[in-house]
């Protein structure tokens, strides 16, 4: 959801120069994202009332003007290996990663390598809603990370844009030394 797409925006933004790498997606498909039902009236620089699929179509767009973003439908079901040196497996997928960024919502991580580090989500009313014990910049362990609603944030679009960002500035403050 806006998360991911977040933080694919500050990473694709940032390829220029000696920057160069890769971007993929992993997306579940769907709509079953909370975006999705969404209306929103309080995120700077979107217009009041845009609904979450026009959110996601135009953040989309904007990132495929600025670098190739590789987008996978599937669902993540294991992480494997240290940074540097991930294998992402999943439904049909098998992918390396130097670094990760979870940003799964706050409904379920079923991940296999990160089931150690879900804990209740305190700030939102509802039960049953999960995030991951994070340390600073929203690193779950070494080379990954959180991002939106299950890093920890308040459920607020703006709150899961800024949580994303936070992530995406850490993996890029990491490669530049």
């Amino acid at each position: 959801s806006i998360a991911g797409l977040s933080v694919a925006l500050v990473l694709a933004s940032a390829i220029k120069g000696d920057l160069d790498f890769c971007i993929t997606i992993v997306e579940k498909g769907g709509k079953e994202a909370d975006l999705y039902k969404a209306e929103v009236y309080n995120v700077p620089l979107f217009a009041a009332g845009i609904g979450g699929e026009a959110i996601i179509a135009q953040t989309k767009a904007q990132i495929e003007k600025l670098a190739k973003v590789q987008f996978v439908e599937g669902e993540v079901l294991e992480i494997v290996g240290t940074k540097g040196d991930f294998v992402v497996k999943g439904n049909g997928i098998v992918l390396n990663a130097d670094y990760i960024i979870v940003a799964t919502g706050a409904n379920a991580c079923n991940i296999k390598g990160l089931e150690s580090f879900v804990v209740p989500h305190t700030l939102m009313p509802k039960p049953g809603k999960i995030c991951f014990k994070v340390g600073a910049r929203n690193e779950i362990k070494s080379g990954i990370y959180a991002a939106g609603i299950v890093s920890g944030v308040t459920t607020m679009v703006a709150c899961a844009m800024g949580s994303a960002t936070e992530s995406a500035c850490a993996i890029l403050s990491d490669i530049a030394g």
